[in-house]
This record gives structure tokens, C-alpha cells and sequence, in this order.
């Protein structure tokens, strides 16, 4: 391949690239005249809803597009050369002739150690019938031709740099979680330290903690050895985080480049919208808005702004050809629009005077859920052979929780990765038995024995599944999912009635106009409106408590608001108590009256929305309030970086967070820390909780971000 010296400043440019696929003999415009550039150590961050054409440029640039893909313009040049054009394609395939043997060829000394890529489904990227040592090691010794002793000696260094112990090494990939896989993708794609690393949401199954850690992780690689990033994802803060400049994309387009990390110079409309649909712990906006409608289908070209029938602030304008293009407002900022200036024409936000003096909730004397002592224990080792009860075989999910819901509550349970959330949401959902202690609803203690008592609180307990794709039926219609429910529960026998249960539930999860969805099948949906129909799904029952479970994790920014003000109706309109899991503590806030927040199984802190976000007094809080803040550059210090630190489950001090705390003394390691009431409602458990408390005062968390000043004040 030929060097053009007319890019050699550039690791990446992208030229005027367009890509068309044809799906059942029609033709998806997938991306249109996309053009820019990556310089060396540069880091750019692309945002864009789901089908905006990310995945598509991220696969071009690596030249593993589908068979069915064609290149109709432009380029992608790497380090000077050609790699992507009309001739040589941007597809991959094993079928190979001859030109596309010499073209894989030329491209072997650029995938990996040139460009290697971060998927965003790790459970599709790994294989499951190898360890992760295995897995790893095979990179270097194909493309390094290293020893197997050599490879692991990389694989454990790799390992400990994404924050993984050494015992994952040995491990499956069905044996981790989530998060935990996909930090393996990522140790996978920085082996060979590349000059450039391709990012398609890489953080989107993890929790706030450790995204934040993912992702200083992948800013000192780029510091220490000048490396390049192109982060795709539709998550803003994280790309925010980790970028140099932004890209805005839409319907295959370029609509913006932010020549900084920050969204606040923002002009484009759809820009300014998708930011304004997130919740956020800076400010307390009673209602955020999605963005109505849904982005066009791409089977047609698009005449004028493909944003016009979504925008708040179109004109006839708009519909000229000329709207798409490119304008530059200052620098190197351009944006595709026609009607710039749009700021005065924003809506006022519905903010409260003083999102922090409302009243502390009180609890009231109504609980619906209870739980005593409630403790779910897993073995580690399973099989033939005799499993023992030694400590270390064990998993101990959730360690003697006690928590109450009360009538009509919205209540929050936040934590990362591996706290324990997911199986406290089982057993109050009547889906895992715990191990020991206590279950109560509405007065009744549960009988997990007992399939009679269990089967009739089921109509009053109701979960909302993580993964709206998984968690319904791919064969059965809306109809039949909603139907399905009432059948197992004996409730269909009178046919009008039914109907009229499933045609309510569907206007409950605002399903309508009902005749548009009730006949179609998942793979016809997005994917908002298939979480709307596991909402659904769970109302049909006429529940009184809804446990969602990450309900909105895997969905676009711009349809998370839409199913969070959906769950916040159901509870104002309906009388639905809510139990609210999840790790983003800023849509905790917007959907929660009171947080329970868990570390290790355990409730280490709960009270007031309010007291929590802006008192919050336990350590482990005060990092998850911060990592949902973006706050830049105030955990760089070592006291700072301990917090994100994971540890093993074995042998634990007293205080499970003690070997992460930056406050922990000699005390936390041989005492278990008591709950201690700082204020009204508001509890820690936390040997300096109340010292933590009272130095955080008047100005909260967010004026006391300096946790080394902090900690010498609390143990002065």
C-alpha cells in the first residue's frame, strides 16, 4: 500500500465515506459523507442514538463490515494508507479469492497491532469454551510469537492494568460478570498496544465506578504510549470523559464537531435535546424530556435535515438540500444547521429553587416489602464431588439486609457491579430463595416453600427485566406476551375482559395507539418500546409493587427519559410502589424518594434522596456520587485512585470497604463498623460516618471533592 503524504499528520482520516447495505433487496443508506480525522495521542468521541451509523464507521475503519456492505464513497486512510475505499471494500470473509487474499494480507500488519477494536457484547466476544488466560495468550503467541510462559506472564500484567485479579486468569467467561468480561475485551484489544483503539461502547455494561476506572485506565495508556482513540457510544459522559473532541452523529450523518470534551458549546438542536433527556446529580429538573418521535428509517435517501420531523425548532429552511451541510460557528466548530442561533429559542427548565431544601422523608408507618436478616449464599464449586462449606467456596450475594418499602414509595438500591443488587431484586421479586432470614409483603411473611402463597404474590409483586431483548418472547406478538401472564395465572377466561386488562396495560406503558403495536413482534421494535412492553407485561397483573431491575441500562440516552417518566407516572397515577435497582445514582435521584446503597451485599448507607446525593457519608458513596458527576481531575491523587481499587472476596476485614477506604484505620480492619443515624432517616455504617457527615456540612459533596483535606479534618 501506497503512504499519501497528504495525510501522514493524520494515525486515521476518514474521507467523504459512504456505506450502503442491501437487506431483503432493499438499500439502508447507513452512512452518508462522513469526513475527519484522528491525530496521533488524540482521543475523539462519537455520541448518537442506536442506528445512527456508529457501529457501521467502527467496522468499516477495522475492514469487518458484513458481505452485504458496499463502499459508494470516499476513503479510510491509516497512517497514510489506503485501507478502505470502493475497490478494496470495508467487508470481511473467510470465502476468500484472489483479491480479497491480497487484500487481507495487507491488512494483517494493521489489525491488532495497527487498529484493534472494543465490542460492546462481550458475551458474544468471548469464547465460552476457553479460559481468559487461554484466550489472551493465543494474541501474543500468533501475533508475537511469544512462549506460553511468556504469554501469561502479559496476560497477568494485561489483567491487573484493567483492574481484574490474577484468579480470572484461570476463569470461563460464564463464571464472570458482565462487567468483568468486558474488561477482559478490553485487556484483549490494548495487547499489542496499538497506534489507534476503536471503543464501540465499551463501558455499557458496567456500573459508574468502574467505568470511571475503565476509563482512566485507557487515558494513561494513551498518555504513556501516544496511543489514539475513536470512542463510540450513546453514553455522553462517558465519551465526555475520555475525549479530546466530539462528534455528534444522526440517521448516518455528521451533524456536529465540538472541538473540546464538553457538550455546554453545543448548537446543534439534537445535541442540546439528547443532553437535556439526562438526568443529572448537578441540578434537580422536575421533568426531563425525550426527544419525541423516532430517528428515520434509512432504506431512502433524506432530503434536508434528517433531524426536521424531530426538532423543536425547524423551519421550512430545513428542508433545503444545502441544510446538511457542514458551517462553521468558531475554530474548527461545525455544525449542520440552517437556523443557528437556536439557544433563545430554548424552553425554560422546571427547576425547583432549591433542589436541596425540601424536607426529609419520613417513613411512614405503611411497609409493603420488609426484609430482616435477609442473606443469599452461592457455592463457588458445584459438581461431582463433595462441596464443602469452607469460607472461601463460598459467595455470600447478600449478608443480612435489612430494608423497608413503604406504600406508594419509590426507592432506590444502588451499587456496582457485583454488590448484590441483581439477586436482592430476585428474591424480593419471588424469583431466588434466600438463604436465610426474612421476607415480608403487604404483613405476610413469605414462604418460599409454599407454591400456593407464592403463585398469588406474584399477581402483587412484578419485575422489569434489564434486557428488554432477552426477556420477552422473539415468537410471541405484543398480544400474546401481554396474554401470556394472565393464561399462567388462570385470569383470561373471560375473553373481553381480557382484552380490555391487556389494552389498559398497554396504555399504562403508553403502548398506543394500540392498533400500531398490539400485532407486531419484538424484532419489529426498538428497543424502548420493548422495555415498554415488559413494563407492560408486568401491569397486566394489576401489580401494587414493581422491582425494575436496571430497567433503562440498556437503552439510548434519548429513550431512558421516556421510561423513567413512564415508572414515575405509574406510581403518581397508579398507586405503584417501586423498588428501583441500578448503579446510576443520578436516575436514582430523578425516580427516588429514599437510596439504599449496597457494597458487598450489604447496606452500607441509606436515607433521603436528597440527604444521600448531597450528604452522602459513607466512602463508598461519596465515590459513586462522584464518578456520576464526571468530575475530571479530582480523584488523580493515591488516596483518590484507592477508592476505585477492587478487592478480593476472601477474607475481608470487618468493614468490607476498608481495604478501598481512604479514611480506613486500624479500627475497620478488627471492628464491624455500627449503623450510626447522622440525621433524621438518614443512617451509615461507617466508624466516621457521623466526623464524615459533619465536615461534609452546609456545601455537600459537591464542594468537598478534595478527599485528602478531607480525610485529615475527619481523623483531626
Amino acid at each position: 500500500m501506497e503512504i499519501d503524504p497528504n495525510f501522514e499528520d493524520y494515525v486515521l482520516y476518514v474521507e467523504d465515506l459512504s456505506v450502503e447495505y442491501t437487506i431483503s433487496g432493499k438499500r439502508v443508506y447507513a452512512l452518508s459523507n462522513v469526513t475527519f480525522g484522528v491525530r496521533e495521542n488524540e482521543s475523539i468521541g462519537i455520541v448518537g442514538e442506536s442506528g445512527c451509523g456508529k457501529s457501521t464507521l467502527a467496522m468499516a475503519i477495522s475492514h469487518i463490515l458484513p458481505q452485504n456492505s458496499v463502499v459508494t464513497s470516499g476513503r479510510v486512510i491509516f497512517k497514510g494508507q489506503t485501507i478502505v475505499d470502493k475497490d478494496r471494500g470495508a467487508s470481511y470473509s473467510l470465502r476468500y479469492n484472489g483479491k480479497e487474499r491480497k487484500i487481507e494480507e495487507e491488512l494483517k500488519v494493521v489489525r491488532w497491532k495497527g487498529i484493534s477494536i472494543v465490542f460492546q457484547g462481550a458475551l458474544d466476544s468471548l469464547n465460552p469454551l476457553f479460559t481468559v488466560g487461554q484466550q489472551i495468550s493465543d494474541i501474543f503467541i500468533f501475533k508475537e510469537g511469544k512462549t506460553k510462559e511468556e504469554a501469561k506472564e502479559r496476560v497477568l500484567e494485561l489483567l491487573n492494568a484493567v483492574g481484574l485479579d490474577n484468579w480470572v486468569l484461570d476463569a470461563f467467561p460464564h463464571q464472570l460478570s458482565g462487567g468483568m468480561k468486558q474488561r477482559v475485551i478490553i485487556a484483549m484489544a490494548i495487547a499489542l498496544k496499538p497506534s489507534l483503539v476503536i471503543a464501540d461502547e465499551p463501558t455499557t455494561s458496567l456500573d459508574v465506578i468502574t467505568q470511571y476506572r475503565i476509563i482512566e485506565e485507557l487515558k494513561k495508556l494513551k498518555d504513556s504510549y501516544r496511543l489514539s482513540i475513536l470512542s463510540i457510544s450513546h453514553d455522553v459522559s462517558m465519551v465526555s470523559h475520555l475525549s479530546d473532541k466530539l462528534m455528534v452523529m444522526y440517521a448516518g450523518r455528521v451533524i456536529e464537531k465540538i472541538p473540546s470534551n464538553t457538550f455546554d458549546i453545543a448548537q446543534h438542536p439534537y445535541t442540546y435535546m439528547l443532553i437535556e433527556s439526562i438526568p443529572k446529580l448537578s441540578e434537580d429538573v422536575s421533568e426531563v424530556l425525550p426527544i419525541r418521535g423516532a430517528p428515520p428509517i434509512l432504506t431512502k435517501k433524506i432530503e434536508g435535515c434528517p433531524f426536521y420531523d424531530r426538532c423543536d425548532f425547524h423551519d421550512d429552511i430545513c428542508l433545503e438540500e444545502s441544510s446538511i451541510e457542514m458551517r462553521s460557528i468558531s475554530g474548527t466548530h461545525q455544525v449542520a444547521c440552517t437556523i443557528l442561533p437556536f439557544r433563545t429559542g430554548k424552553p425554560a427548565k422546571q427547576v425547583s429553587a432549591d433542589p436541596f431544601s425540601e424536607e426529609l422523608i419520613i417513613v411512614r408507618n405503611k411497609p409493603l416489602v420488609v426484609t430482616k436478616e435477609i442473606t443469599k449464599v452461592f457455592q463457588k464449586k458445584t459438581g461431582i464431588r463433595e462441596i464443602g462449606k469452607k469460607k472461601e467456596e463460598v459467595v455470600v450475594a447478600v449478608d443480612k439486609v435489612n430494608l423497608i418499602v413503604n406504600q406508594g414509595e419509590s426507592v432506590a438500591l444502588v451499587g456496582e457491579t457485583g454488590s448484590g443488587k441483581t439477586t436482592l431484586s430476585r428474591m424480593l421479586g419471588l424469583i431466588e430463595t434466600p438463604t436465610d432470614g426474612v421476607l415480608e409483603i403487604a404483613g405476610r411473611e413469605v414462604d418460599f416453600g409454599n407454591r400456593k402463597q407464592i403463585a398469588e404474590l406474584r399477581k402483587m409483586v412484578q419485575t422489569i427485566f434489564q434486557d428488554p431483548f432477552q426477556s420477552i418472547n422473539p415468537r410471541f406478538s405484543v398480544r400474546n406476551i401481554l396474554l401470556e401472564p394472565l393464561e399462567v395465572n388462570k385470569l383470561s377466561e373471560d375473553r373481553n375482559a381480557t382484552e380490555a386488562r391487556i389494552k389498559r396495560a398497554m396504555e399504562e406503558a403508553e403502548l398506543t395507539p394500540i392498533e400500531d403495536y398490539i400485532s407486531k413482534f419484538p424484532h419489529q421494535l426498538s428497543g424502548g418500546q420493548r422495555q415498554r412492553v415488559s413494563i407492560a407485561r408486568s401491569l397486566v397483573l394489576n401489580p401494587r409493587i414493581l422491582v425494575a431491575d436496571e430497567p433503562i441500562s440498556m437503552l439510548d440516552v434519548s429513550l431512558r427519559a421516556g421510561v423513567l417518566n413512564l415508572l414515575k407516572n405509574l406510581r403518581k397515577h397508579n398507586g405503584v410502589t417501586l423498588f428501583y435497582i441500578t448503579h446510576d445514582i443520578a436516575s436514582a435521584r430523578y425516580i427516588s424518594d429514599r437510596i439504599y446503597v449496597l457494597y458487598k451485599g450489604e447496606i452500607v448507607e441509606s436515607g433521603a434522596t436528597s440527604d444521600i446525593i448531597r450528604y452522602g457519608s459513607h466512602p463508598y458513596t461519596i465515590a459513586l456520587v462522584i464518578s456520576s458527576m464526571g468530575i475530571e481531575g479530582k480523584l488523580s491523587d493515591t488516596l483518590g485512585e484507592k477508592i476505585f481499587e477492587q478487592t478480593e472476596d476472601i477474607n475481608l476485614p470487618k468493614c468490607k470497604f476498608a481495604p478501598r477506604c481512604p479514611f480506613a484505620q486500624k479500627v475497620c480492619f478488627e471492628e464491624s463498623p455500627p449503623y450510626v443515624d447522622v440525621s433524621v432517616g438518614h443512617s451509615v455504617k461507617c466508624h466516621f460516618g457521623a466526623q464524615i457527615y459533619g465536615q461534609i456540612g452546609e456545601n455537600g459533596i459537591q464542594k468537598s471533592l478534595n478527599l485528602s483535606t478531607l480525610r485529615n479534618e475527619v481523623h483531626h
